[in-house]
């Protein structure tokens, strides 16, 4: 015969209360209900599940046994039940949504408000941080980070050797290099990556999988650019340094909508491709909603253009 559901509820919760008449209460059943329960239990087991007495109730060694395997899977099976009811209906849920601090400014409340039209009793928590913060908590130094999704520059489909999944690209911005106005190349309408090859380029700390698709180490023609390492946790950082030290910057045609600087100018590069913005988050993530805020993300970016 198939072991049944109300059977296991009434062994671990007896379990838990080691007195039959607590658990009865607590499953609205009788007494005598639970006990028949309990003996069908013993019966398919071919052991007695616990010792009892007047005055006490006590696991066996072999209902210590099953008590451990029956709670783990049981949680396995609430936790997946939950998931499913979230997903169907996530009214009252929150999603918290990151967004990098230098995106374009009217991403984040066209997303949101595209979210919360098409999920209208869930809310949206936004926070707006560096880029560098995600790479802070993918190596461990944030585990308290308080996003679910982070909006953010990627330039790659797959992170390796990171726990982060990679959604599709939501917006596509064109490509631009920040300049000194003292630089040679300042009073120029456009800039030519090969042109940079010339020019030492900042290259921020970041891991290798992604500065050097952000940076790349050399023009597609085949000139190397002369890189510079520096530390640069906020872009406040990379614009003195660009406006101190005649250095050029690879950034984005959006980036003075959110960031102004006198001594620096921010012109269109030309031989890379447009830069995409997309929302990641933990590959071992369960919540539904991070990937119904994904989903609608990328259905509202299509339907606006975003990607062209």
């Amino acid at each position: 015969m198939n072991l049944e559901m109300r059977e296991i509820e009434a062994f671990l919760t007896v379990a838990e209360e080691l007195h039959f008449g607590r658990a009865a209460e607590r499953l609205s059943l009788s007494t005598s209900r639970v006990s028949a329960l309990i003996r069908t239990l013993e019966r398919r087991a071919g052991a007695a599940l616990f010792e009892r007495t007047s005055r006490t109730v006590r696991l066996t060694r072999a209902g210590e046994h099953l008590f451990a395997e029956f709670r783990a899977a049981y949680v396995r099976i609430e936790r997946a039940l939950a998931e499913v009811r979230d997903a169907a209906d996530p009214a009252g849920k929150v999603v918290r949504v990151g967004f990098a601090t230098t995106l374009p400014e009217k991403l984040a409340p066209a997303l949101v408000q595209a979210f919360e039209q098409a999920y209208p009793q869930a809310r949206v928590v936004q926070y707006a941080a560096p880029t560098t913060d995600l790479f802070h908590w993918l190596e461990g130094d944030r585990p308290s980070w308080p996003v679910d999704v982070f909006a953010t520059w990627m330039p790659v489909e797959t992170a390796p050797e990171a726990d982060l999944a990679i959604g599709p690209a939501v917006q596509h911005v064109r490509r631009a290099v920040m300049l000194g106005v003292d630089h040679p190349l300042a009073e120029r309408a456009v800039v030519d990556i090969e042109d940079l090859a010339a020019h030492e380029v900042v290259y921020p700390q970041l891991p290798q999988w992604y500065g050097g698709a952000w940076t790349p180490r050399a023009t597609p023609g085949g000139r190397e650019l002369r890189l510079r390492r520096v530390t640069a946790e906020y872009i406040e950082d990379v614009l003195r340094l660009v406006a101190e030290q005649q250095l050029a910057h690879l950034t984005f045609a959006s980036l003075l909508d959110s960031y102004h600087r006198p001594g620096v100018v921010v012109l269109p590069l030309i031989g890379l491709p447009p830069m995409p913005v997309r929302l990641v988050w933990p590959r071992s993530s369960r919540s539904p909603l991070v990937q119904a805020f994904a989903d609608v993300a990328a259905d509202f970016a299509r339907g606006a253009g975003w990607l062209a």
